[in-house]
């Protein structure tokens, strides 16, 4: 089993002990009607396509499966305070237990600052993102490999039906065409590889030349000097996504505002 299918097994099981939870046993027309009753969304991808490119998306996180424990105690509504006030554009928060995460943090995120945010788990049930939205985001993360091309077409509709926006994160070409096909209008490219967890900005690049201009396309992992985020810049990419170098930072908001300013 790669990482991702480890960490797709446990989200399995997490939301098997849910069944039975008011939102997991919405009809899609009620979940529907619930979401369009909550607060309207900020414009995320609005937010990423303002000039000068690329915007930065800083992520809170507190661990992750190949880097362990990130940063100790990390506290969300002091973190994201910092990057509303260096220059971040949006941010993203992970919410999965395996990163240490909750929608607790989402949620402190949410009363700490305005800016459009990113709920980063392991989507696989539209109530999940009934859920992000109700806990405060305006985004949520689908990844390709994890979802079978009807599924994916499905989230992506409910997701666009109460205004929320999908980041559809891709690893290869085939899962660009795909997230393309489905109707997202943000995509990503993970510098990841889900097998060997390696590295590589190259792909990055390479995938950037696949995608129209249309689209807003988000570059993901791997930034980790400004040297990084220029070769990225230089490629076109609309946005950034950056976690683990800005939490492993000891000002976390002075390091995003080193990457705003150098950009």
């Amino acid at each position: 089993m790669t990482i991702l299918d480890k960490l797709l097994a446990d989200k399995r099981d997490q939301l098997a002990n849910l069944r039975g939870t008011r939102a997991s046993v919405m009809t899609e027309r009620e979940l529907t009607e619930l979401g369009a009753r909550l607060p309207p969304p900020r414009d995320f991808i609005g937010a990423l396509r303002e000039r000068p490119a690329p915007g930065i998306i800083a992520e809170f996180k507190r661990a992750s499966p190949s880097a362990g424990v990130i940063r100790e105690g990390a506290d969300p509504r002091a973190i994201a305070s910092e990057y509303a006030a260096s220059g971040a554009r949006c941010i993203s928060v992970l919410t999965d237990r395996n990163f240490q995460g909750s929608l607790e943090d989402l949620r402190g995120v949410r009363q700490a600052v305005s800016l459009p945010i990113l709920c980063k788990d392991f989507i696989l049930e539209r109530w999940q993102i009934l859920e992000a939205k109700r806990h405060g985001a305006d985004a949520v993360l689908l990844i390709v490999a994890a979802l079978e091309a009807p599924h994916l077409r499905r989230l992506l509709k409910f997701a666009h039906s109460i205004d929320m926006q999908a980041l559809c994160e891709a690893h290869d070409a085939h899962e660009l065409d795909r997230a393309m096909a489905a109707g997202a209008r943000l995509v990503g490219v993970n510098a990841r590889d889900l097998e060997t967890f390696e590295l590589d900005l190259e792909r990055v690049i390479q995938l950037r030349r696949e995608v129209p201009e249309s689209f807003t396309f988000v570059a993901e992992s791997g930034i980790r000097s400004l040297e990084d985020a220029a070769r990225m810049r230089d490629a076109g990419v609309d946005a950034l996504l950056i976690g683990t170098h800005l939490m492993q930072a000891e000002r976390p908001g002075e390091a995003l505002r080193a990457l705003v300013q150098g950009l």
